[in-house]
């Protein structure tokens, strides 16, 4: 896990025994923002400097480090196929002309180059979130107030395709696993639900007093999670809006079928119901028993 400071450094955590292994320290003012590239071997950390940095995650060391945004760095996002970086800009309470900031940008990033490879413009104040979708065709981003709005944007082209409008300041946007889904949260507690091939808003869901500064679903879509101003973090079913998109095989629900789902099955092999600690999750073709035959449905998942 990476988390991001007012203190100016980026830490890392390992989950398993919950203690911090590294501190990374480099930039010169807050760390608003961490994200790790899909292969977990880059970090991107953006911050009140201006600048995006990124860190090699084995080392720990800085390796490169992105200017070219005039204002704070509030968001940054790793596309899926970890070849382009966005990172979003402003101020973020909308007072941008008092900050001195003309910025109000998302800017797109090669990664392997370093370069900036486009720079998005129609936000009219400080860029609060990015994120982008599953497959990597769009990216969403989320604005302060007096913009009040959620944009998506084809990667491809770089357009803006769809304009979403809350009612309040936006914070936090993602997409759902299945890219069809997006939810975003908002400065009056709500968070909305936008159906994005539609563009329509298909629910609101109400229970934070304070606004909500990030939202994130689970890995199937099963589960969204809301974090708020108001010191809470509120569960949601997703059910009755979103068809869950597991992988059968994922036992470690990481988003893969490896040698490490691989273990787990195995250690489980050859068990039955009634057995204890029979786990009906390896018991794939349902038939009380974990064998041969669950074995070959895990094999035809190995390595999606």
């Amino acid at each position: 896990l990476a988390s991001g400071s007012a203190d100016r450094t980026v830490k890392l955590w390992d989950v398993a025994t919950r203690r911090n292994i590294a501190t990374l320290e480099g930039h010169s003012g807050f760390v608003s923002s961490v994200s790790f590239s899909p292969d977990g071997n880059t970090l991107a950390s953006g911050s009140g400097d201006r600048t995006v940095k990124l860190w090699d995650v084995a080392t720990r060391q800085n390796i490169a480090t992105l200017t070219g945004h005039t204002s704070r760095v509030n968001s940054v996002s790793f596309s899926p196929d970890g070849n382009t970086l966005a990172s979003g800009s402003g101020s973020p309470d909308g007072n941008t002309l008092a900050s001195g900031s003309g910025d109000d940008t998302v800017k797109l990033w090669d990664v392997a180059t370093r370069r900036n490879i486009a720079t998005l413009t129609e936000h009219t104040r400080g860029v609060r979130s990015v994120s982008f979708s599953s497959d990597g065709n769009t990216l969403a981003t989320v604005s302060a107030s007096y913009d009040n709005t959620v944009k998506l944007w084809d990667v491809a082209t770089r357009r803006n395709i769809a304009t979403l409008i809350h009612s309040n300041w936006v914070g936090s946007v993602s997409f759902s696993p299945d890219g069809n889904t997006l939810a975003s949260g908002s400065d009056d507690g709500t968070v909305l639900l936008w159906d994005v091939v539609t563009r329509r808003n298909i629910a609101t869901l109400t229970g934070h007093t304070d606004g909500v500064r990030s939202v994130s679903f689970s890995p199937d879509g099963s589960t969204l999670a809301s974090g708020s101003a108001d010191g809470t973090v509120l569960l949601w079913d997703m059910s009755p809006y979103i068809t869950p998109t597991t992988l059968t095989s994922d036992f470690n629900a990481d988003g893969r079928v490896n040698f490490a789902d691989f273990l787990l099955f195995t250690a489980q092999f050859g068990s039955r119901q009634g057995d204890a600690g029979f786990d009906a999750r390896f018991d794939l073709d349902g038939d009380g028993t974990i064998g041969f035959a669950d074995f070959l449905i895990f094999a035809n998942s190995f390595g999606t």
